[in-house]
């Protein structure tokens, strides 16, 4: 299942920006002195934006998904029916850092694709908050059930609320990467 939920989200995210696209696939023309007709870049260029953004949005949900299984063992292991012994949900606490610091260090080191420059700014600044908020939840991990990670839930927040301007000024419409990147 978890690997199956980026696949269709990128299904769902491809459909919405094909929908979203003005007209469908018709490309801007234009016709030169000689009568030729020369296609305007500006549609495939919006093209281009549209697909490098979905895709390092894949690129960015997978560098998540590949290492944050840790963090989710260990909320689960807190509320479990049968709790395991304070030597193994110490040794999840350490691993649930461990995958968090690791989630933080790996989306530091996630390259905005060329096609993305206009954005370049805004996306790693939302990055930052990203890598900020798992940092937080390491520092912060708690061994009460149902605890509340309010500032890392913050930082992800200004994350996905930096990253929804983004996708609305390229057309797009705002992924939820709260839902995408829950084990």
């Amino acid at each position: 299942m978890k690997k199956l939920l980026p696949l269709v989200m990128l299904f769902v995210l491809v459909f919405t920006a094909a929908c979203s696209n003005n007209g469908g696939n018709s490309e801007n023309t234009a016709t030169n002195s000689d009568g030729t007709e020369e296609a305007s870049e500006t549609g495939s260029s919006e093209t281009d934006v549209k697909s490098s953004l979905l895709d390092f949005q894949l690129e960015l949900i997978n560098t998540i998904n590949k290492n944050d299984a840790a963090i989710y063992a260990f909320e689960a292991a807190k509320v479990a029916e049968e709790k395991p012994s304070d030597e193994e949900l110490a040794t999840l606490k350490s691993d649930a850092e461990a995958a968090a610091n690791s989630v933080a260090e790996e989306v530091r080191a996630v390259e905005v694709p060329a096609e993305l420059d206009t954005y370049k700014s805004d996306i790693e600044t939302a990055l930052e908050d990203l890598a900020k908020s798992y940092e937080t939840r390491a520092a912060n991990l708690s061994d009460e059930p149902e605890a509340a990670y309010e500032e890392s839930t913050e930082q992800f927040t200004a994350f996905e609320e930096k990253m929804a301007s983004v996708y609305e000024d390229a057309g797009l419409s705002a992924p939820s990467f709260s839902a995408d990147v829950v084990d």
